[in-house]
């Protein structure tokens, strides 16, 4: 994995403003870009501008550059240590690893074998013990809980990742730790509930039951929010959108675009019963997104909880139980 102080430094800017970012356009009508007053170290906001000043240049020099540069960005995810809480759950778990794609992709899982088994989808800047709250209760529901973490994420090795490379390594697991590629339920937390939906879709996986925690709708809320992140012109954003089709698509061996790999498109295909949870409080998805996919699917069941936010739902004690009663219940 990267270990360059710039790489790292990149990372800590990305996740550190895109969650100001968000922030700042739910709670601001001002049209001053968020991170002008926005405390930061002033290392990491000299670095931010560089980048910022970089992509300028680009955008009038090369825009096919600019975008170049703008999907490298977009796929490199944010690194940060893991809580003590969750190092019980990592040191207990039974520990693989599956090559994809010339990486080595860590997957942990916790019961017995025989056990119907439910996957664990992380967002991003997680890891699969980020939802440790939910592997009890389940393993006392004899359920067997299988997690990975994503490239570039906790164990896994990579620098680059993206939503099809998720939902493809989701069905590399599948076929590795289900039969017939069915999981008996699958609990996605935010970037981890666009992965799954894009595995049950696109890659032939398949799922009893679904819950989706601090989800989005739209993919293009993603963009449009990392553009503004770096103040990017929608000559650019187009261009790195452009260039994600013309590479991944060969990469992945499927025919996509854009809008067909956003949640509000996956899910229209999902058979299994469907559980959604968001909290109205959510500073980094904001609850619109939440209603806005509720509007496709109006058949789902629904958790609504406010205080929570985008993490601290993953450890509510009313939340697990209500999840778990879910996958539970016939």
């Amino acid at each position: 994995m990267e270990t360059s102080l710039e790489h790292y430094k990149l990372k800590y800017v990305i996740e550190h403003n895109y969650r100001a970012c968000n922030h700042h356009k739910m709670t601001s009508k001002s049209k001053e870009h968020p991170f002008k007053n926005h405390k930061i170290p002033l290392l990491m906001k000299l670095y931010f501008t560089g980048l910022t000043t970089s992509f300028k240049v680009l955008e009038v020099a090369s825009p096919a550059l600019a975008g170049r540069l703008a999907l490298r960005l977009f796929m490199m995810p944010p690194s940060f240590p893991i809580p003590r809480r969750e190092h019980k759950w990592r040191a207990e778990a039974a520990l693989s690893h599956l090559n994809i794609r010339g990486r080595n992709i860590s997957v942990r899982s916790w019961g017995d074998k025989s056990h119907p088994p439910i996957l664990l989808s992380h967002g991003w800047g997680g890891r699969c013990t980020q939802l440790q709250a939910f592997i009890q209760p389940l393993l006392d529901a004899n359920y067997r809980v299988i997690g990975f973490d994503v490239p570039g994420h906790g164990d896994s090795e990579g620098k680059f990742s993206n939503m099809l490379d998720v939902a493809s390594i989701i069905a590399e697991i599948a076929k590795t730790e289900t039969n017939n590629n069915t999981f008996d339920a699958i609990i996605g937390h935010s970037f981890g509930t666009s992965t799954a939906l894009l595995a049950l879709d696109k890659f032939a996986v398949k799922a009893n039951k679904v819950v989706l925690i601090a989800y989005f709708a739209d993919i293009h809320f993603i963009t449009d929010l990392f553009g503004r992140l770096f103040n990017l012109k929608a000559s650019t954003l187009k261009a790195m959108e452009q260039r994600a089709l013309l590479t991944l698509g060969k990469t992945y061996n499927i025919n996509w675009n854009w809008q067909s790999i956003s949640p509000t498109e996956t899910i229209k295909s999902l058979k299994a019963d469907l559980l959604l949870v968001h909290d109205k409080d959510d500073h980094e998805v904001p609850y619109s997104q939440a209603e806005r996919l509720q509007q496709v699917v109006p058949h789902a069941q629904t958790i609504t909880t406010t205080g929570l936010g985008h993490r601290k739902i993953l450890m509510k004690k009313e939340v697990i139980k209500s999840v778990v009663e879910f996958i539970h219940t016939n």
